[in-house]
């Protein structure tokens, strides 16, 4: 798949609204709506529903008090400009997807676009554990650790 490029985003998503419009920008709606080509769009522990899917998100961080601070995480993953094969890129987001939700316990909500030169896919990623409550706090360490293991489910597809 050659080089993978993957980035947390440096932003908190400390309100209802904000998680609402980052999924809404996932699944190509919103103030983007037409701009955003998305391939498919779908959530794990969630609804694939844009609307639904961060109502719900919202309710396991009320459920457990913790909708306060930074709430949720935004990952892309970008793929080399000659990876074409969106079924290839399709399955690389479910695996990645499927690690977040049945492994650590995240409800994750995702997509993937076309609108750049390159394939990449988005990545909401609760910040709440659905089913301890914990929330998933990561420095710049265990954030580098936590990408590596995504590079390497990915490159075993």
């Amino acid at each position: 798949m050659g080089t993978l490029v993957i980035k947390m985003e440096n932003v908190h998503y400390g309100t209802d609204k904000d998680i609402y419009n980052l999924i809404a920008y996932i699944a190509g709606k919103g103030k983007n709506d037409g701009k955003e080509k998305t391939v498919s769009v779908y959530g794990r522990g969630i609804s694939n529903n844009y609307k639904k899917a961060p109502r719900q998100m919202i309710k396991i961080q009320k459920l457990y008090g913790k909708d306060q601070k930074r709430r949720c995480y935004h990952m892309v993953v970008s793929f080399d400009v000659g990876v074409n094969d969106r079924n290839l890129v399709i399955l690389a987001a479910d695996a990645v997807a499927s690690m977040i939700f049945e492994e650590m316990h995240h409800q994750v909500f995702y997509g993937v676009h076309t609108s750049t030169g390159h394939l990449h896919i988005h990545f909401a990623i609760n910040a709440v554990n659905y089913k301890s409550g914990k929330k998933w706090h990561q420095n710049k360490c265990e954030i580098k650790t936590f990408c590596e293991q995504v590079r390497i489910r990915i490159k075993d597809i």
